[in-house]
């Protein structure tokens, strides 16, 4: 599979958010920006990354030294690929497993492109500091959910997204409580690792034929109208 094309045009911007600005290592969880990003403007969060190892995950234990790192937190080779959001959708968004799998399943069932749904969407972590809980769900404090809620509203006054699709119903309900200007435009669903996933919710329905549904709403709407133009220019 082709590496996707990756749109930086939005990092200089990102980069005078307070969180990334003066932290190279914070740099590595830029959000993820595919090349044609603007054709549909979807943002899809998912929960956070993950530190693989004791040594590096005692070096963002403190989230205070983490968040105000002024470039003295280095991790290992291994950890800055972990937290590394644009390489790790480079490197998993067709093989991968967990996360990326799930995705790519319903993106077959509804007769989508992978490549093409990659590069047309923004992807990034809602919270700011990688779990020390290995791959499994996050620790946080009030603390830590304040200033990754600031990190994402700022990130979205940036991005502008016309969606915006939770994968993990916890960063949502911390979203919903700030009754953001954007809350009309966010879908949730719970993380496509859990096993909700694959359970009927109150309304009978699946998250994961939920999700499928509004991925086909945004892309196949958006394809119709485009040919339809086509054919009026012609």
């Amino acid at each position: 599979m082709e590496e996707l094309k990756i749109d930086k045009s939005y990092d200089n911007k990102l980069k005078e958010i307070e969180f990334y600005k003066n932290s190279t290592t914070h740099q590595y969880m830029l959000p993820y920006i595919g090349f044609n990003y603007q054709e549909h403007k979807v943002l899809l969060v998912a929960e956070s990354h993950y530190l693989g190892n004791d040594e590096d995950r005692k070096k963002v234990a403190n989230f205070k030294e983490w968040y105000e790192d002024k470039g003295n937190i280095s991790l290992s080779e291994k950890g800055y690929g972990y937290i590394n959001t644009r390489g790790v959708v480079q490197t998993w968004f067709f093989n991968g497993n967990g996360l990326f799998q799930k995705i790519k399943k319903e993106l077959e069932n509804a007769n989508i492109d992978i490549k093409y749904f990659w590069e047309r969407i923004a992807f990034m972590n809602f919270f700011i500091i990688p779990s020390t809980n290995g791959s499994r769900e996050i620790y946080s404090t009030k603390e830590v959910e304040e200033k990754s809620l600031t990190n994402f509203e700022e990130v979205i006054k940036i991005l502008k997204p016309n969606y915006i699709l939770f994968l993990s119903k916890r960063s949502y309900y911390i979203f919903e409580k700030n009754n953001s200007e954007y809350l009309n435009k966010t879908s949730s669903f719970c993380h496509p690792t859990s096993i909700c996933w694959h359970k009927k919710e109150k309304d009978g329905k699946k998250a994961k034929d939920k999700f499928k549904k509004k991925i086909e709403i945004i892309f196949k709407s958006k394809n119709r109208e485009n040919s339809f133009q086509k054919m009026e220019d012609t």
